[in-house]
Order: C-alpha cells, then structure tokens, then sequence
C-alpha cells in the first residue's frame, strides 16, 4: 500500500486530495494546523491525522516523530498547506504576515522535506515530493506581491531538492491557476479571471490530482513545473 502525506488536508484542494488518495487505496498522513468536520467524516480506515501548529518548530518536531513512529516509508509527500491574502488586508502587521507567509510556503515544505528524506528515499522506485505553487510565480498580482513571493521561493526550492535528493526522490512543483473560486470571490472577479483565462470556467480539483498522477507516474521528471491552470498564464491577447 502506497502512503501518501498531503499537508493542509483538512479543507478545498488538500481535503480533496485526501479523499482522492483514500479512495485509490492508499494510507493518506493527512498534515493539517486543525481538523475540520469534513476530515473527521473520512472515518480512521487507511487515514492518520497529525495536528500541527505551522509556526511551531516543537510542534511540527512532535508532528514528524508521530509519522516517523507509525510508517516506515513514504511513496508521496504534497506540500498544498497555503495562505492566500492580500498585502493590504495586512498594512498594519506587514511583517508578521510575511513571517507567516515565509512560516507556510516556505520552512514548512524544507522542514518536512529534510526530516523525512529517508522515508521518501528509494534508487529503485523514487520517492515523489510535489510543491503546490502558483501561476503567479512568474506573473506576480501586484495585490498579492507577498504571497507571490513565498510562494516563487517555493519554486526555488523545487529545483534545489530536485538536485541534493537525486536519484532517490524526485521533487516536482504543479502551478495551478483558476480552480474553484472562494465564497468571498465576487461576481465582476470571477467574470475577469474567467476572461483572462484560455479554458474558461471552474475547472474543480481533478486536474490537480491529474497533474500528481502524471508526476508519480513519469519516472524521468524531476526538478520541473507543470502548470496546471487552463492557460490564465498567457491569458488572452
């Protein structure tokens, strides 16, 4: 049975996920700073759930000892745990928010990769590492600077793992685009990015756990982006 470790788990895309993996068969770790009811329903069948406070380096110590103690390798480690605001929402706490952006894109995803790098390693059969990023990597919203920033380090850091874990993991990013809007999303800010985008529409969470199974499945990719985004990153002329 393959294990799969997704953070940010309990909610949207990592819940998604979560249910995807369980409903192949896999054992799913599901990483999350606190459960949600819909978790919860997924039942204990083939799913551990690890509490963690992100921002904690004891909490996240005590996080890994709890998926070290309980499995003895790891085929998948997702990295989707995300913060996604605008920099003015923040104007009076600018660098607390950049700390915490910098806490969850960031040392979340190196911390995680070091402390289980031997779980993932394997010459035969290549453990796989996923960093969840953003179209905005390369094309940052001036509204979202911060988070483009963090999350363009993500990237960074794609291809400095790709290079130290090789040829035992392979380390890939995925960068989506639109999804699934956000209840906050209003109508005239859907209606632009829906018109800025080649394959207009909602396309739901699929093609993400689409663009993971591509990434398991090619045994000769690592160190690269697959943007998954409907082609909002070229957008319309």
């Amino acid at each position: 049975m393959n294990t799969v470790l997704i953070t940010g788990a309990s909610r949207r895309l990592g819940l998604y996920l979560t249910q995807a993996f369980l409903a192949q068969g896999c054992k799913v770790i599901a990483l999350t700073r606190k459960a949600s009811a819909e978790l919860d329903a997924l039942g204990t069948q083939n799913l551990q759930v690890v509490l963690a406070d992100y921002s904690c380096e004891t909490s996240l110590a005590a996080a890994v000892n709890s998926i070290r103690s309980q499995n003895d390798a790891l085929s998948l480690l997702v990295h989707n745990a995300s913060l996604f605001e605008k920099d003015a929402t923040h104007k009076d706490d600018l660098c607390g928010f950049y700390d915490e952006l910098y806490r969850v894109h960031m040392r979340l995803p190196a911390y995680l990769n070091e402390a289980l790098q031997s779980l993932l390693y394997n010459k035969a059969q290549p453990g796989c590492i996923i960093h969840i990023t953003d179209i905005y990597a390369d094309n940052p919203n001036r509204e979202f600077g911060l988070y483009c920033s963090t999350k363009a380090a993500l990237e960074n850091l794609t291809k400095s793992f790709a290079k130290k874990y090789a040829p035992g993991i392979r380390v890939n990013s995925i960068a989506p685009g639109p999804l699934m809007f956000l209840p906050s999303h209003k109508d005239d800010e859907k209606k632009a990015v829906l018109d800025e985008t080649l394959l207009a529409g909602e396309s739901g969470f699929e093609p993400i756990f689409q663009g993971i199974g591509f990434i398991v499945d090619n045994q000769f990719v690592t160190g690269s982006s697959v943007k998954i985004d409907g082609g909002r990153s070229i957008g319309k002329i």
